[in-house]
């Protein structure tokens, strides 16, 4: 009787557990971006007299950021989540690494990440896509002549909705130029603990 009671309990913990989405374990996953582009907002106009800040600069074979005086450039990274994420809020860990630059200052500078919409497409994004850029994620200060590191966007990955996400990462100031996903070289990657 004891034997049948006991093994009644364990089922009922097992169905419990399996049905109150408990996961029991964590994987991690290496993401590429599903998209990417550099976003310009000037009033510079280009040889065929277009305005640059219209101009889709996704598909590329580089990323480029800067803040001057009148330039402002931006890289703009989507990612889709893998299939076995059922519930972005169990993320626990997610983290972008940021690739060693194809052109990097000869000074000390810093790169955030904030949190975006998904609303746009690769070929088509430019100054005049309305993308909110929601709130910082996280910051990485970048010694002069040193490789870059990672930011924790833990909050961006949790907050996806159906299956994908964004985020803009910035310079403190100075120019620097990433190869995109189009390059076949090295470049922005996510690693997502659920």
């Amino acid at each position: 009787m004891k034997l049948t009671i006991g093994f009644a309990f364990a089922a009922l913990a097992c169905v419990v557990a399996a049905t109150s989405g408990v996961r029991s374990g964590t994987a991690v996953y290496h993401m590429m971006p599903a998209r990417d582009a550099t976003v310009s907002y000037n009033t510079f106009k280009n040889a065929d007299g277009s305005f640059e800040s219209l101009t889709p600069k996704g598909g590329q074979s580089t990323l480029v950021t800067f803040k001057g005086n009148r330039d402002y450039e931006r890289i703009l990274l989507g990612f889709n989540l893998p299939s076995q994420v059922k519930d972005p809020s169990q993320i626990t860990k997610c983290v972008l690494n940021v690739p060693v630059p194809k052109d990097a200052p000869d000074q000390d500078y810093a790169l955030t990440a904030y949190a975006a919409s998904s609303n746009w497409d690769e070929d088509t994004v430019n100054a005049a896509t309305k993308i909110t850029s929601i709130r910082q994620l996280g910051s990485v200060n970048i010694p002069s002549g040193q490789n870059p590191g990672s930011i924790d966007v833990t909050g961006a990955c949790q907050a996806a909705a159906e299956g994908k996400f964004s985020m803009f990462v910035d310079t403190s100031q100075p120019l620097v130029t990433f190869y995109s996903r189009d390059s076949g070289k090295p470049t922005f990657s996510l690693d997502l603990t659920y």
